[in-house]
């Protein structure tokens, strides 16, 4: 799961459920976008729902049955600048049922190509003493731009997670769908059509 680093703002949740984000920075209001900037090279999106309504019910029902959606504490804080969204669904404690995670890293902002290429980094390469990359390929037809990766626990730990990295304008997000890999029944491929199809609600959420 990719992390946040530096200052996370956030913006002022509405009486509609939906955050605005400020489309410029204060000390650039007014101008246009610099040429290869973010804002240049895509939408710039300025309304978000909340975090647990970025994936639809009907998806999550068919790619992730039996888990809850917990939201973020950062999902409602109110600074100016930047929206986050990190909501995580999981099966619940003792339901009996095969470990299943899934979890959104969202941020919409002016520093939305610097997160994607930290995230994507991060997916490649942040737990390489632990896991096994079995995939790693971009996406065309997700955002801006996206990338798959899918890994594997070494042993003894039987975890897998696809992990879809998409940028699209201002906004840089990912999904992480972890599973157990030996009692679950899903395979790399279910889990990387899950991930994408989760990470398509996401971006479809945005305006």
């Amino acid at each position: 799961m990719a992390a946040i680093v530096g200052v996370v703002v956030l913006a002022t949740s509405g009486g509609d459920g939906k955050s605005t984000a400020s489309q410029q920075s204060s000390a650039g209001a007014g101008r246009p976008p610099a040429p290869g900037s973010p804002e240049a090279e895509g939408k710039t999106y300025t309304k978000v729902p909340e975090g647990c309504q970025l994936i639809k019910a009907s998806t999550i029902a068919r790619i992730a049955p039996g888990t809850e959606c917990k939201p973020s504490q950062f999902d409602n804080a109110t600074m100016a600048a930047m929206i986050t969204r990190m909501p995580n669904w999981k099966t619940a404690f003792g339901s009996g049922g095969a470990f299943l995670s899934m979890d959104v890293n969202l941020s919409v902002g002016p520093a939305g190509k610097n997160m994607y290429d930290m995230d994507k980094h991060t997916a490649l390469h942040a737990l390489d003493k632990m896991r096994k990359i079995t995939d790693s390929r971009p996406l065309h037809d997700l955002g801006d731009e996206a990338h798959l990766v899918h890994a594997v626990d070494k042993n003894p730990m039987d975890l897998a997670e696809a992990t879809v990295i998409v940028r699209s304008g201002n906004a840089a997000y990912t999904v992480g769908y972890t599973y157990d890999v030996a009692r679950s029944g899903k395979n790399q491929q279910q889990a990387e059509d899950a991930a994408i199809a989760a990470a398509r609600d996401v971006l479809g959420s945005l305006h």
